[in-house]
């Protein structure tokens, strides 16, 4: 193709044909041109399926990653359910002795009560996204901001559990003194895995709630109060994003369907 147009040039040259070998060039630049036009924007048909590539990668991933906070987050549910009714029982034996103190159930709930529920999830796909600069690569502005939305909310909450655990350890130190030390974790279980050792700790810690006096009882129920306020305060705002991550992964699922 290059010797056939330079026959025609050469041709024209010779000939002295100028006028023709101008207008020869001109068209031949133009063609250069648009050879030129033509394969960048094969380039950048390819750059851009390219994108849409990685961009339906990093949606599922980031999908996967909060569909397994979701799947956390409803267990903290259930472990906020089952302490704020531990708190509750013990509040209101605190309160009124008319309630039935069985050992098993008095020592049950008050195993049930303590302890620290933290969400942990997983953010680590949308991290790499924002720190590689790569989070155009979504181009629904609706659902870039609906993730990002998400992600907001999701620091949101290890900020908020933070404060709030931190009180709760801070109540909770004002209860151990009351409560004598021990482990009741044979209860429930059947007779042939019980170790003995554990049989007097279930009965110390049991004495230890059923002997507290009156200003003891006050003490323990007035911190139990101020706990269950942060368990609380903890669980509203993981049921918010729970709610959004909900929304979310909806949202990714109709985005993926409408791009195939």
């Amino acid at each position: 193709m290059i010797k056939f147009f330079r026959k025609i040039r050469q041709k024209l040259l010779t000939e002295n044909k100028l006028s023709n070998y101008f207008i020869y060039a001109i068209g031949e630049v133009i063609l250069v041109v648009i050879g030129i036009l033509i394969a960048l924007q094969l380039n950048n048909l390819n750059d851009i399926k390219k994108d849409k590539g990685d961009e339906k990668k990093y949606l599922a991933r980031i999908q996967l990653d909060i569909k397994q906070d979701l799947a956390e987050l409803e267990r903290l549910f259930q472990g906020d359910t089952i302490q704020l009714d531990a708190y509750t029982f013990l509040g209101r034996y605190l309160q009124s002795d008319s309630i039935a103190t069985d050992p098993i159930v008095l020592v049950t709930k008050s195993g049930n009560a303590f302890g620290i529920h933290w969400f942990e999830g997983k953010n680590i796909v949308f991290d790499d996204m924002k720190s590689s600069g790569k989070t155009g690569l979504i181009t629904s502005d609706s659902l870039r901001n609906s993730i990002q939305y998400y992600y907001r909310l999701f620091d949101e909450v290890i900020k908020e559990e933070s404060v709030h655990n931190n009180s709760i350890l801070k109540y909770n130190d004002n209860i151990y003194p009351f409560f004598e030390t021990g482990s009741g974790s044979d209860i429930g279980m059947p007779e042939r895995w019980k170790e003995n050792s554990n049989e007097k700790s279930f009965y110390k810690i049991y004495n230890s709630v059923i002997n507290l006096d009156e200003d003891q009882k006050k003490i323990i129920s007035d911190n139990f109060g101020l706990t269950k306020a942060n368990i609380l305060l903890n669980h509203r705002v993981r049921l918010l994003l729970h709610k959004e991550g909900l929304k979310t992964i909806t949202a990714i699922d109709a985005y993926l369907k409408q791009e195939k």
